[in-house]
């Protein structure tokens, strides 16, 4: 069978375009004859730009991407309906390859189905539009490179989906039931296929085991859907033909069952080996952070000021935490907070400049919570975001009212760092280059390097640190460096 093999490329974009293109080569083939190989080629780059589009889509709003996923799961859908049918009818064969009076009514039920998905398949690709595709092609494509393969953001992807994967291994393994090991088998599908997407060098080594585990299961359901046809057919096989179809399906089935628990089980489990090369600890916080910010690239219209805004709050908040200035603590969950709010603080702008603010607020409380961080704390994030211009946090706004006071103090400390970080680089060009923090004469002093002091920008910072001073419990200067 000549599958299409995926461009070398390690560029996901790259990746990308090969699968889109291969769609519209493998559409021409299969549209001239419902061969094995066309369908197959055509089937195998489907799932590739969809797999990939389904990742894209919860990174990036452009509605494009779920106009290409509802177009491709069309003739997926038709496609996978027949790659069903085509698989069961060559278990039949397998199990009886005599015949029999079971296995004719199968052949004769499938060899009918087939011929109504044919044509289900037949409808789908005259409905498929191949400029609509091409647009989608050339315009995804160029959206799909902001996030590097093998990089921090796409390694946080992958462990994402491990965790999911994980979580339905332990529930299938402890049950035993076919039903939750089909569960099981589609998580260890999305794990493959982002592997295989968007971790090409890790692929390159784990593809072979995954496959193979993905078959297993793959193969259990594939049995449970013969023996459901079984029980429909009636009257038509004696009870012991049916007994032996059973038991053969049954131990097909825990043939199967047995070889992946063997692999996928106990402390030297693939499943554990697959982590262990993932980020963790701290690397996997960075990670998260990789993942957030290639979130925030499709939604700021400038992330070189997010992130200098970013850096500047963070340099501040550790030395009031180093010298126990303000109520900062050293504490990893408090200095992420304010990470995710600095970076995020302007992807509202994505709708409009006015009020962007309050839609920043919404759009990062939307968000599920990074690895290692509670939906609480993604909700401080969102607040303090929400503060970093106009109003200060009062108390007839429900949600900060709400707040325990020690929370309501965070938020008044972070938004009052991100306030004057955000006014320290108004203009946008990071000509305030670094932040000094120290007591002086009963008052913050902060020293920034390439501040000259000179007007808007000192009225500016003047009017941004009220809420920093209303936090710090304390006057607040803002000087040019020595």
């Amino acid at each position: 069978m000549a599958e299409v093999t995926p461009d070398s490329s390690p560029k996901i974009e790259a990746r990308f375009a090969r699968w889109m293109d291969a769609v519209l080569e493998q559409h021409a083939a299969a549209s001239r004859g419902l061969e094995a190989d066309p369908v197959h080629d055509l089937r195998v780059a489907l799932r590739r730009c969809l797999s990939m589009a389904e990742v894209f889509e919860a990174l990036d709003p452009d509605q494009e991407w779920r106009d290409m996923r509802k177009q491709g799961r069309r003739i997926f859908k038709s496609l996978g309906n027949l790659r069903d049918t085509q698989v069961l009818r060559d278990w039949v064969k397998r199990i009886a390859p005599e015949g029999g009076p079971i296995a004719d009514a199968l052949t004769e039920q499938l060899d009918e189905e087939e011929r109504e998905e044919e044509r289900q398949v037949q409808k789908a690709l005259r409905r498929f539009s191949k400029k609509r595709w091409e647009l989608w092609a050339e315009h995804l494509t160029a959206r799909s490179a902001r996030l590097p393969a093998d990089g921090l953001a796409a390694q946080y992807l992958a462990v994402e989906r491990w965790e999911e994967a994980w979580a339905l291994h332990r529930k299938a393994v402890k049950s035993g039931s076919h039903a939750s090991f089909h569960r099981a088998r589609i998580g260890l599908k999305k794990f493959r296929y982002t592997v295989e997407n968007f971790l090409p060098a890790r692929a390159a080594n784990w593809l072979s085991d995954l496959k193979k585990m993905q078959d297993a299961l793959g193969e259990v359901h594939d049995l449970d859907l013969l023996l459901t046809m079984i029980r429909g057919l009636g009257s038509v096989e004696s009870a012991e033909e049916r007994r032996h179809w059973k038991r053969k399906i049954a131990a097909l089935s825990a043939e199967r069952i047995r070889a992946y628990r063997k692999k996928m089980s106990g402390r030297g489990s693939l499943w554990r080996a697959w982590r262990k090369s993932l980020p963790q600890g701290k690397d996997l916080e960075a990670a998260g952070m990789a993942r957030l910010e290639v979130w925030a690239s499709f939604l700021t219209p400038d992330l070189d000021h997010s992130k200098h805004v970013t850096k500047l709050a963070l340099e501040l908040y550790d030395q009031l935490a180093e010298a126990g200035m303000g109520g900062a603590e050293g504490n990893g969950h408090t200095r992420r907070v304010l990470e995710i709010a600095a970076l995020a603080h302007d992807v509202g702008r994505a709708q409009g400049a006015r009020s962007h603010h309050k839609r920043s607020y919404r759009m990062i409380a939307g968000l599920k919570a990074p690895l290692g961080l509670t939906p609480e704390e993604m909700k401080l994030a969102a607040l303090v975001a929400r503060y970093h211009r106009r109003a200060l946090p009062q108390a007839k706004h429900a949600t900060f009212r709400r707040l325990r006071p020690d929370r309501r103090q965070k938020v008044l400390l972070l938004a009052g760092i991100l306030r004057l970080a955000n006014a320290l680089d108004r203009e946008h060009d990071a000509s305030v280059r670094s932040l000094k923090a120290r007591i002086e004469d009963g008052r913050i002093a902060i020293r920034a390097g390439g501040y000259t002091g000179a007007e808007p920008r000192a009225s500016h910072i003047a009017n941004a640190r009220h809420l920093f001073e209303i936090a710090c419990k304390r006057p607040v200067a803002v000087l040019p460096a020595a």
